[in-house]
């Protein structure tokens, strides 16, 4: 029933009704949700076994220098940063900016190619504006504080630019994929992040983000650990040790999100997981086979 489940286009929510806003995700110099594993000691009742072989790192949207100096890439360790984001983002001012909507959903339902070229048109129309303003994305929730929206900051012809820019100008690698904020991933999201695993050498860093730190980069922190331990390591001590890791409670499958109209696709995270993790089992490093190969022969075999 899984492998059907996301073998198939998996059900979407429903575009948005309102047009994006453009909103800022924290101000310049707040945390970010940042976490290295080669910090970061693992509880007593966790299983080790892989972990300091992970060079894995998690944060929440890049706007500056030194969030990517802070990973040290060089020749001899080499840095990717997987930007998991499928809305449209760019760094205005030193702010970390979004175009919003509710749930993140600005994009939902547009093909990767759509999606780049939907947040290239809204920088170069962001750059000739001779003034911005945004404001804080909080203030654009149903629990807002404070409706008037008083951290407005507006800014005079602010320095704008794509991450991928800002990423490569901090010699690391930029990979861009399109998920969407609080669903599992696509197929061709999963594919491309073999891909990348499979293209890193051995030392080399992966430093992963979404917006806030969470959903997306705990879930594919998870995947990269699945990845290079699942042969070792069983599926209950890599989750218990990334809810160690990782802030939140983004590998809650128990998590309420009714309110927030997102009920339907609870669950979607937890099965991926499960699944992926039988993936990495027979694929170790993503080799030899791809996700949706792979799901498409375990389709076949237990078919009748």
């Amino acid at each position: 029933q899984l492998i059907r489940k996301f073998r198939t286009l998996m059900p979407l929510p429903a575009s948005p009704t309102s047009l994006p806003v453009l909103a800022y995700d924290r101000s310049p110099r707040s945390t970010d949700n940042f976490r290295s594993s080669n910090d970061f000691d693992l509880p007593e009742d966790c299983n080790p076994t892989g972990w300091n072989d992970l060079y894995v790192s998690g944060s929440g949207s890049i706007a500056s220098l030194d969030q990517l100096t802070r990973l040290n890439p060089c020749r001899e360790h080499p840095v990717t940063v997987l930007d998991a984001r499928e809305e449209s983002h760019a760094i205005v001012g030193g702010y970390p900016c979004t175009w919003r909507t509710p749930n993140n959903w600005s994009n939902v339902g547009r093909s990767r190619e759509e999606v780049l070229a939907d947040e290239h048109d809204r920088i170069r129309l962001l750059k000739a504006q001779e003034k911005v303003q945004i404001i804080h994305r909080k203030d654009l929730k149903d629990e807002a504080p404070n409706p008037r929206m008083a951290r407005m900051v507006t800014l005079n012809k602010p320095q704008i630019f794509s991450e991928e820019e800002l990423v490569r100008a901090a010699n690391a690698k930029y990979v861009r994929l399109t998920v969407t904020d609080h669903l599992a991933p696509r197929a061709e999201d999963v594919d491309a992040f073999i891909a990348t695993e499979r293209g890193m050498e051995r030392h080399e860093r992966l430093h992963v983000h979404c917006e806030a730190g969470l959903g997306r980069t705990s879930i594919f922190i998870v995947m990269h650990d699945m990845l290079n331990n699942a042969a070792t390591a069983s599926f209950e001590d890599i989750i218990r040790r990334q809810r160690a890791f990782n802030p939140g409670r983004s590998l809650d499958s128990h998590k309420d999100v009714s309110h927030k109209g997102r009920s339907d696709f609870r669950n979607d995270r937890s099965e991926f997981l499960s699944l992926f993790y039988e993936y990495a089992k027979s694929n170790p490093k993503g080799q030899p086979s791809s996700w949706s190969k792979w799901l498409d022969h375990q389709h076949r075999e237990h078919s009748p």
